[in-house]
């Protein structure tokens, strides 16, 4: 079967699909099939296979809705056999993505063999472990202990790229902070992860100096342009909750840390700042920005990089210990 003729096969039309039982995630995927164009060849049997094994599936734990599984179905297949990407959200199941030389690589915690796993494009994690031993053995050597395991905390939580900066090598800008207060963020007095709740630059040049290492990292995300702004919120959205995932590993291991991460915080719709104390004190990241980090500069003395290319964007955060 030639990918064009799956594609019409899966196609919902859209006057359906404006009444259909199917969540955000999906709805999006199938708005795009129906708008993209494919080339080459699928096989036949494993679309059968996959097919099968999903109605299986969802007869089993969905039977009470089956008006709702041929857009799952159609919603997966698609994603298997014409995207060529995992056939879920990305903040339900525990995949992580890797750009290298524009290409994307996907590596899932919970793929297992002779399931629907089978045919996802992600692969398994353990794919990544010997390079993420070798990456954390170099900074060992170089930075201690508590850096590769940093190191191995941050490649595991699915940053892609990290690299270690000793804090008295650090310069704090003024400059920054008036960007900031230029407000272009609209977050500038509205969050407890923002100037001025964070402190004046001085403030936050003496909360870091109690720490011996910044260890930046970052995530590079797939989009359209950057006038995807619903690309951009969703990418942001993940790197936030990829931050607090690698806060919750860390926490219990090392004596003491904290995480910067980019631009506000995002956990609340709506923040209590200034009028009542922060809901999560324990979870907050103040902005990287905030604290008077280039971030471009940040990139350059960990030897990581800033920009990725047309197509994409890149997201920062640190972790000081």
């Amino acid at each position: 079967m030639k990918k064009s003729e799956l594609a019409a096969k899966l196609i919902v039309p859209p006057g359906e699909l404006e009444n259909a039982l199917v969540n955000d995630f999906n709805r999006k995927v199938l708005e795009d099939l129906a708008e993209a164009d494919f080339t080459g060849d699928v096989d036949n049997a494993a679309v059968e296979g996959a097919e099968n094994l999903l109605r299986n599936f969802l007869n089993e734990v969905w039977a009470e809705k089956p008006q709702a599984h041929k857009y799952v179905i159609n919603a997966c297949l698609a994603l298997a056999f014409l995207f060529k990407k995992p056939m879920h959200p990305q903040d339900k199941v525990g995949y992580i993505t890797r750009v290298e030389n524009g290409e994307t690589g996907y590596y899932c915690f919970y793929n297992e063999k002779g399931t629907i796993c089978d045919y996802c494009a992600a692969d398994p994690v353990s794919e990544l472990e010997t390079m993420w031993e070798e990456q954390s053995g170099k900074i060992r050597e170089a930075f201690g202990a508590e850096s590769a395991l940093v190191r191995k905390e941050i490649l595991a939580c699915g940053f892609q790229e990290a690299g270690v900066i000793p804090v008295e090598d650090l310069t704090f800008h003024e400059e920054v902070r008036k960007i900031c207060e230029g407000n272009q963020c609209r977050s500038y007095g509205t969050s407890w992860a923002c100037p001025p709740a964070v402190g004046t630059v001085e403030e936050c040049r003496d909360r870091v100096q109690t720490f011996r290492y910044l260890h930046l990292f970052s995530r590079i995300y797939i989009i359209e342009d950057f006038l995807d702004i619903e690309g951009m919120r969703s990418s942001m959205k993940d790197f936030k909750n990829a931050a607090w995932n690698l806060d919750k590993k860390l926490k219990g291991q090392l004596g003491r840390m904290m995480i910067l991460s980019n631009e506000s915080c995002g956990r609340c719709k709506d923040c209590t700042f200034p009028d009542e104390p922060c809901r999560f004190p324990d979870d907050l990241h103040h902005s990287i920005e905030g604290y008077g980090f280039y971030v471009n500069e940040l990139a350059g003395q960990a030897g990581i990089r800033y920009t990725n290319g047309p197509g994409t964007v890149t997201f920062f955060g640190a972790v000081l210990y």
